[in-house]
C-alpha cells in the first residue's frame, strides 16, 4: 500500500491529518518526511498525528520512531486489524481538529472558508432561478394546456 500526493483542494478539509505508516514496511516510514513536507508547504499550522499501524507484534511498540519526536508530533500505536487504540486515536484527532478550527490563526483557513462560502452562495443563487423556471410555462406548454 502506497500513498498518493495531496491535492491542494483536499487540504481545505484537513483539520487534523493522520500520517499513517506500516511498522512492517520501512518504506512507508521513510516516506513520512516527504508527506509531512508537502503538508506543511500548504498548511503550516494544522495539527498532525503520526500513526504506527499493524502493531500486532506488541514488541514493535517498544521501538523508538524519531520522526514524531523530531517534529513534536503525537505518535499513536494502532492495529486496524483488531482495533487497538483506533477509537482513542480518532477521539483525540477530533479534539485536536475542533480546537484547531475554533482557534486557527492560519490565513489559509480563512481563504478556504471564503471558498466554501462562495460555493454555497453560488448554489443559493442558482436555486431561485430553477424554481422560477419550473413555474413559467413555455409557449409549447401553453398550447398543450387545457386552460388555453
Amino acid at each position: 500500500m502506497g500513498c498518493r500526493n495531496i491535492d491542494i483542494p483536499e487540504l481545505s478539509f484537513f483539520l487534523c491529518p493522520l500520517q499513517v505508516f506500516d511498522v512492517q514496511r520501512k518504506v512507508t516510514y521513510r516516506n513520512l518526511s516527504t508527506w509531512y513536507t508537502e503538508l506543511r508547504e500548504f498548511r503550516p499550522e494544522i495539527p498532525c498525528i503520526v500513526v504506527a499501524n499493524k502493531i500486532d507484534d506488541i514488541n514493535v511498540t517498544q521501538k523508538s520512531f524519531s520522526f514524531a519526536k523530531k517534529f513534536s508530533l503525537p505518535l499513536y500505536f494502532v492495529s486496524a486489524a483488531d482495533g487497538t487504540n483506533v477509537v482513542k486515536l480518532f477521539n483525540d484527532a477530533i479534539r485536536l481538529a475542533v480546537s484547531y478550527k475554533q482557534n486557527s490563526q492560519d490565513f489559509m483557513d480563512e481563504i478556504f472558508q471564503e471558498l466554501e462560502n462562495f460555493n454555497l452562495e453560488q448554489e443559493e443563487e442558482d436555486v431561485p432561478d430553477q424554481e422560477q423556471s419550473s413555474s413559467i410555462e413555455t409557449p409549447s406548454e401553453e398550447a398543450a394546456s387545457p386552460h388555453s
